[in-house]
């Protein structure tokens, strides 16, 4: 294979996650939006949907296919297969969660296959970062550890949902009541999960000198991306650790403790405030003021979505980083900046407090989507790509 034809070829594998996750969040933003008045089989499909079908493979799927080639050699033609039966699977899960709203069989088809979807692209990406890595472990960048760690962490947690899941179906549990009760319990691991590749992708946009911080990062981060999902698929079977206690322990004090180790790194040194970085501070503001929304009881669902926009954040921050390096497709400093308030405005008027800011907040969500549609038309256009593209240092073809 040609250093063209292959940097091509990881565009389109990364392209394609990427607009797998942004229908899936569009299809479950409007069965979300119809679920007051169509009932509960449409609330069950927004939850699939959002929870399960957009980020992780935005970012294992979409970003990881994008930024790793980067870091990596030549990648054997097994994996590329393993990708592609992964991002076939997750496509017909969507569209089963979809049809779930209607024919509720529907809603454990969809589980089965993000189980299958979400274990061979967590076992392409370990093959990735391990098997194909020219530096040693200690060297590799922080995006590189939050992806190993997350596939680590998917190749624990989805096998136990579904044995789970199919040992209730088989004891003639209810199908709906079946699917609603495993992603119910299925919150709490992938939440540790999408909160540790977001903060992976935000650490990868600061250069971290120390050695002492190369080293506690990926350490850090392995407890919500490997501890938790350990601890949880224990706790399925034997009695662990409350979820509350999970989510403190667990996900918070790591989490908080990554942000301290990015904010020391920003403090220390001088850096341009590029489009990329300029993402990474209402990441970093989201994914910490969620922990405090959290208190919250009267809105719970304050906490879940902080997190998930601060995830989505340091996914638009990674994404411009990536793109920066390729003149050809990279936006323009305008559109970067439009885009940024737009989700901004967005955002604020998801707050409780702020209730007359709602058709501004539609109004911001609008023009976010046609500058995510810029972005992926500049994404799948460009045909002048670089010699840079090449997505293996290694490569002597």
């Amino acid at each position: 294979m040609t250093r063209r034809s292959q940097g091509t070829q990881f565009r389109a594998d990364g392209a394609a996650f990427l607009a797998l996750s942004l229908f899936c969040g569009l299809a479950g933003g409007f069965l979300g939006a119809v679920s007051q008045s169509a009932g509960p089989f449409h609330a069950l499909s927004h939850g699939l949907l959002l929870d399960l079908f957009v980020l992780v493979p935005a970012f294992l799927g979409g970003m990881g296919r994008l930024v790793l080639p980067g870091e990596l050699t030549t990648l054997p033609s097994l994996m590329l297969r393993f990708d592609r039966a992964a991002f076939l699977f997750l496509l017909t899960g969507a569209l089963c969660a979809i049809c779930g709203a209607r024919a509720p069989v529907a809603f454990a088809a969809a589980f089965g296959l993000w189980g299958c979807g979400a274990i061979l692209l967590a076992l392409s990406t370990i093959v990735k970062c391990l098997e194909c890595r020219v530096v040693r472990f200690r060297d590799l960048s922080p995006f590189a550890w939050s992806q190993l760690l997350a596939s680590l962490g998917l190749v624990v947690v989805a096998p136990v949902v579904m044995a789970g899941l199919l040992h209730d179906l088989i004891a003639g549990h209810s199908v709906f009541f079946s699917v609603q009760y495993w992603l119910g319990k299925l919150q709490v691991p992938v939440l540790a999960l999408v909160v540790q590749l977001a903060l992976g992708a935000v650490a990868n946009l600061v250069s971290l000198h120390s050695t002492r911080l190369k080293v506690m990062l990926p350490l850090l981060m392995t407890v919500p991306g490997l501890g938790v999902p350990v601890v949880w698929a224990h706790g399925v079977t034997v009695p662990g650790l409350a979820d509350d206690w999970l989510l403190g322990l667990g996900v918070a004090l790591p989490s908080l403790s990554v942000i301290g180790l990015i904010c020391v790194a920003l403090w220390r040194q001088s850096f341009a405030l590029n489009a990329a970085l300029s993402w990474s501070f209402p990441a970093l503001l989201l994914l910490s003021a969620g922990w405090v929304l959290s208190f919250l009881s009267t809105r719970p669902e304050a906490f879940h979505s902080a997190m998930l926009f601060g995830a989505v954040f340091a996914l638009f921050g990674c994404y411009y980083r990536w793109q920066e390096q390729f003149p050809a497709m990279a936006a323009p400093h305008w559109l970067g900046r439009v885009h940024l308030v737009s989700m901004g405005v967005s955002v604020l008027a998801m707050m409780p407090l702020l209730p007359v800011f709602q058709l501004c907040g539609e109004a911001g969500m609008i023009v976010s989507l046609v500058c995510v549609a810029v972005l992926g038309a500049r994404l799948l256009l460009s045909r002048t790509p670089s010699m840079q593209e090449c997505p293996a240092r290694g490569d002597r073809s």
